[in-house]
């Protein structure tokens, strides 16, 4: 349909909820009779009418026979047409897709009404300036001590023992079945299990004390109420196990000789040196987060505004998705989560209203200020991304070329980036 058919076009725009424009649409009936005519003209050629050969029918047969398949395309795209030429005229720019209501459509007369989101009203208080309190990155000895640690059980040794039964503090290679109310749940082989005090299963390792390679045994407990499969939770269970070997973990020393083999070291102290170097860059890089996080809510409280609902609404489902997928990931079951999922909607809320408030006033501060993404900076970013990605950047380039969205979405995460700056450079830190 041409621009010209729908010059005619009444609209009438009136305020709905927070952030909401209502917009009461009605086409001329020379745009829908229009529509008919085109519609008919591209069914004609091919049209199958029972009693005349394809594309022989009269004109006024195809009607009656196309009549309702008629009237679907009618609508659908006067409705599609006339909405984008009301949103030009009116010069509005809907945040999401409109809600079409209150439809009447007859074949020379059609109105509905389009409730669209709008971009908030924003006047900006206060940005420059703001305070929050920003912490010293400091690392301790005992931190330092804990890497170390984890360093010796990545070197750890195992050692095969055959001359006495399992004692706590061993680790045992064994096969097990699990069954609970008579029926088989699990089965593992060559599980390594250590023999400890504090477990999950508690009481499971208490039991496998005293046993030799070759030995079998029932083993007997209840489930935790705490079982991630909440069928289990609270049932006794039974275990058939048989060890195979027995093994003690001996760590190796802290000295220069465990330097050398877990890195590019030549002494110990060079080991502590690094260690200490990595934990106080990762603490930076955590206290300026947080710094950055706290003036972001400072500028939330000092800057109040009304909330598009269903942006909200938008982006409580990403975080929704988020959280699924993490939960999946380690091993959660997807009814559990959606048994949850109404209670997280909830929870999550504040935190998706909050994110919505920043993205706006990012966004406002930025038109303010003047703040662009120069091409420079966006070829930066794609050697950065290939880096990162381990891929030639060549590729990556091709990649943000020739996809838009993604082009925007990284534009504006490099817009928000240098706006975010703009805040920490003119923020005080509070004592």
């Amino acid at each position: 349909m041409t621009e010209s058919a729908l010059e005619n076009l009444k609209v009438k725009v009136k305020d709905g909820k927070s952030c909401e424009k209502v917009l009461t649409i009605e086409v001329p009936p020379d745009a829908i009779q229009k529509e008919f005519e085109e519609f008919y003209k591209a069914v004609a050629p091919n049209a199958q009418v029972p009693g005349f050969r394809p594309g022989k029918a009269p004109r006024h047969v195809i009607e009656m026979h196309y009549r309702e398949s008629a009237r679907e395309h009618v609508l659908k795209n006067l409705i599609s047409e006339s909405f984008k030429h009301a949103l030009t005229t009116e010069v509005l720019e809907p945040l999401g897709y409109p809600k079409i209501q209150d439809v009447d459509f007859k074949d020379t007369s059609l109105s509905y009404k389009a409730c669209i989101e709008i971009r908030p009203k924003i006047k900006l208080n206060r940005y420059k300036g703001l305070e929050a309190k920003k912490e010293k990155a400091e690392v301790k000895p005992e931190e330092i001590e804990h890497e170390l640690k984890h360093i010796q059980e990545s070197l750890a040794q195992y050692k095969t023992i055959d001359d006495r039964p399992v004692q706590m503090g061993d680790f045992v290679i064994a096969d097990y079945a699990c069954t609970v109310d008579g029926k088989e749940i699990d089965r593992r082989v060559g599980d390594w299990l250590e023999v400890r005090e504090k477990e999950f299963l508690q009481g499971f390792s208490v039991q496998l004390i005293g046993m030799k390679p070759g030995d079998e045994k029932k083993i007997g407990l209840k489930f935790p109420e705490t079982m991630g499969r909440k069928e289990l939770a609270g049932k006794p269970a039974e275990f058939q196990v048989k060890v195979k070997e027995i093994k003690t973990k001996t760590l190796p020393p802290l000295s220069d000789e465990l330097a050398k083999e877990s890195g590019d070291f030549s002494t110990l102290e060079e080991l502590k040196s690094k260690t200490h170097q990595t934990l106080l860059t990762k603490k930076e890089r955590e206290t300026e987060t947080a710094f950055e996080k706290a003036l972001l809510d400072e500028l939330v409280k000092q800057n109040k505004m009304d909330l598009p609902e269903g942006v909200v609404q938008r982006r409580v489902e990403y975080l929704l998705e988020e959280t699924k997928h993490s939960f999946l990931g380690q091993g959660g079951a997807e009814e559990m989560f959606e048994k949850q999922k109404e209670q997280l909607s909830k929870e999550m809320e504040p935190e998706a209203k909050r994110q919505v408030q920043v993205s706006f006033l990012l966004d406002e501060i930025a038109i303010k200020e003047n703040i662009i993404v120069t091409d420079e900076e966006q070829k930066q970013r794609y050697q950065q991304i290939a880096e990162r990605v381990r891929q030639p950047l060549e590729q990556v380039a091709k990649y943000y070329g020739e996809n838009e969205n993604a082009r925007e979405a990284l534009a504006e995460q490099i817009r928000n980036e240098k706006t975010i700056q703009l805040i920490k450079d003119n923020a005080k830190q509070k004592r």
